[in-house]
């Protein structure tokens, strides 16, 4: 069984910081890939009938 000190609060807030951060790339890259799937298929597909 291993021992972990308590963090200090630097430490958490760094933690926290880079969580955001990759929270943020996360949400950039998917509305990214959003908008490149609409440009790559000419935007007409709202024109498209239905199945």
């Amino acid at each position: 069984m291993t021992f972990n000190p308590p963090e200090s609060p630097e430490a958490t807030k760094a933690r926290r910081r880079r969580s955001i951060a990759i929270a943020l790339a996360l949400g950039v890259f998917v509305i990214l890939v959003f908008v490149v799937t609409l440009v790559r298929m000419g935007g007409h597909v709202a024109d498209a009938p239905p199945f």
